[in-house]
């Protein structure tokens, strides 16, 4: 079943008399369950495409489907409700918040969802778990390496249960032996979990992973 479907998106940034266009009228479309790598050179539009599907951002023209919604459409509120109930995000960052423990921070999307406090807790209990960071969960950003803060933000990305994750450059501030474990990790929870899974990496090894591979090209998406 398709679950994502972007026709004709285009995004072009307005500097005062300067019209910079970033994408062309990008057409994609995801099954359910299937794994797209995006790559392309810095600057190529790679974190915009995955910012107008996530609803961060909104195209210039075209339209995005995604999880029955059409995002381009939805007013602020509607897009709040979007983000919470069918994206999951991972970023090259974590962002994870210093004042609260690994347990809170996976919790809070959750709980802020309307998800009743003991019930969020338990699922970010077993999604700890399932990142092998159970034992860390009542550790601090600032007592955690990075790539246990990737793997907290992994699980925080999962907490909802959206059907797509997206995820950003997630191995990008890691060495090269947390890169691969977090790489594995993300791999085998969105197939254990039946995720679709839209990812955006400068990684060759990562992009040999996806169902599909694109290159951002001049704006448009060419399969490789």
């Amino acid at each position: 079943m398709e679950l994502l479907k972007l026709s004709e998106v285009s995004k072009t940034y307005i500097t005062g008399s300067e019209f910079l266009p970033v994408l062309r009228g990008i057409n994609l479309s995801v099954k359910e369950g299937s794994t797209v790598v995006i790559t392309g050179e810095s600057g190529s539009g790679k974190s915009t495409l995955l910012n107008l599907i996530g609803g961060l951002d909104v195209p210039t023209s075209g339209s995005i489907m995604a999880g029955g919604y059409e995002v381009e459409r939805l007013s602020e509120k509607e897009l709040t409700g979007y983000r919470s109930r069918v994206i999951g995000l991972i970023f090259q960052f974590h962002y994870l918040l210093k004042d609260f423990n690994a347990l809170e921070n996976v919790m809070i999307p959750a709980f802020m969802a309307g998800m009743p406090r003991k019930i969020a807790e338990r699922r970010a209990e077993e999604l700890l778990a399932q990142v092998n960071m159970y034992n860390r969960k009542d550790h601090y950003p600032s007592e955690l390496s990075g790539g246990e803060r990737q793997r907290v933000a992994v699980a925080r990305a999962l907490i909802n249960d959206p059907p797509i994750v997206l995820a950003d450059e997630p191995t990008g501030n890691l060495d090269e032996r947390n890169s691969r474990n977090v790489e594995e990790l993300l791999f085998s929870l969105v197939k254990k979990f039946g995720k679709t899974l839209i990812l955006v990496t400068h990684d060759s090894e990562i992009a040999k992973r996806g169902d599909c591979h694109f290159q951002l090209e001049l704006g448009l998406l060419v399969e490789e």
